[in-house]
């Protein structure tokens, strides 16, 4: 999964590209080619290639450029213009994009490359906020001590008493009547994990009694969620300094809010503050045990026939695949339709047509992304026979090895 760069560093780095004379790799024509990046300016990039003997570039044709930068892999996409010499001239990118996890290049569907699936599930739609994760609870969730979860009267008490002895205040927030509002409830609302002040926004080893599970937010993703809402990295510090500051003038200790997930909605979340004076720290057993009253509260309210929902059992032969590599796959449904009925981190089995075969194969969603129109999934291989692997690897590179697209010259530093 490849994670955008903010406009400022996009910039940035390109002009040390630059600067540096740093080697990049081209996808260009079905070759791979090696150069460097000699000039950059508000029309775009030059890039000298170490092949001259290259085709002239068409209307429509685009270049895919990979680099190291500070050890990272990247790589951005661009429409190349006109190629003097070994020099070829492009378009500024639109996008520069960190590439941490994908080990091979995406490239555009074949002709007749087709994928099917049937989908499964259950069809909600409600008026909550919706997080970029999505938790899918069990059937019976795992008990509380003394807490009953067939009367939500009793059960809400239950919760206010047990975090009055370790907390200075605490709070059960819904949505149904009001919407995300400070900066913390946005947060939750747009991760699904949980805040805790300061763990969250400091690049510090935790309390050695507290294990930062991946239901916590680090500060890492804090900037990244910020910045993916169109904040500029160097605002995203500034506002949360200001955060810091704030709750340093209001005497807070620590402070924790975890969302109340729904499938992807966020149906509220639970709150707890502890003051410096007389405060106690939240341990792990106080956050697993919030953790776990959230999945509760959520199986109280689904039984007591709080979200209605409708079975669902649609086969899906009209997927447009947008791209595809020798891990994953992207495809786009209709956004109306299937919206809320493929969740991320599920799931699923398809079959892909690739030419006169088809191969069998299943993945997890790994990323969900909308336009006004489009719903676009993004599918990370899980099971796929060996064989099938290595047709595809010769389908979509030629080869049935895994090429080299990144540098193999030394990383170099700014």
């Amino acid at each position: 999964m490849s994670i955008p760069v903010s406009r400022i560093e996009k910039e940035f780095i390109l002009k040390n590209l630059m600067e540096k004379k740093a080697p990049v790799e081209l996808r260009y024509f079905d070759q791979w080619i090696a150069g460097v990046i000699v000039d950059v300016d508000d029309s775009g990039t030059v890039i000298r290639l170490e092949n001259e003997d290259v085709p002239i570039p068409g209307g429509d044709t685009e270049v895919h450029v990979f680099f190291r930068f500070h050890g990272a892999r990247m790589t951005f996409h661009a429409k190349a213009l006109a190629l003097k010499g070994a020099d070829l001239r492009t378009a500024i990118p639109q996008g520069v994009y960190r590439d941490l996890s994908r080990g091979f290049e995406r490239v555009g569907p074949s002709e007749g490359m087709m994928l099917s699936f049937v989908v499964q599930g259950e069809r909600v739609e409600l008026n909550f906020p919706k997080a970029e994760t999505s938790e899918e609870l069990p059937e019976e969730p795992e008990t509380v001590a003394n807490f009953d979860a067939t009367k939500m009267t009793n059960l809400l008490k239950a919760f206010r008493e047990k975090a009055q002895t370790f907390s200075s205040e605490n709070k059960i927030v819904m949505f149904r009547e009001r919407k995300p509002e400070s900066f913390e409830e946005k947060l939750v609302t747009t991760t699904g994990k949980t805040f805790l002040y300061p763990q969250s926004m400091v690049k510090h080893t935790p309390e050695k009694d507290l294990v930062l599970s991946p239901r916590l937010l680090t500060q890492e993703e804090i900037v990244l969620a910020q910045t993916n809402q169109g904040l500029e990295l160097f605002q995203v510090i500034n506002l949360l300094n200001k955060t810091e500051k704030d709750k340093d003038t209001k005497n807070i200790l620590q402070e924790l809010y975890s969302p109340i997930l729904y499938r992807n909605y966020v149906v509220g979340y639970l709150y707890l503050i502890s003051f410096k004076d007389g405060g106690q720290k939240f341990s792990q057993k106080i956050i697993d045990f919030v953790f776990q009253f959230g999945r509760l509260l959520i199986h109280s309210l689904k039984v007591n026939g709080y979200f209605k929902g409708e079975p669902v059992k649609e086969r899906v032969d009209t997927a447009e695949v947008i791209d595809i590599s020798a891990s994953g796959i992207q495809f786009a449904l209709p956004l109306q339709r299937f919206e809320n009925l493929l969740l991320l981190y599920n799931d699923i089995n398809f079959d892909l047509t690739v030419g006169e075969r088809e191969l069998k194969v299943g993945g997890r969603i790994m990323r969900k992304s909308n336009d006004r129109e489009r719903l676009y999934i993004c599918v990370m291989f899980l099971d796929i026979r060996e064989e099938d692997r290595r047709f595809l690897m010769e389908a979509l590179y030629g080869t049935t090895q895994a090429p080299d697209f990144y540098p193999s010259s030394e990383d170099w530093t700014v």
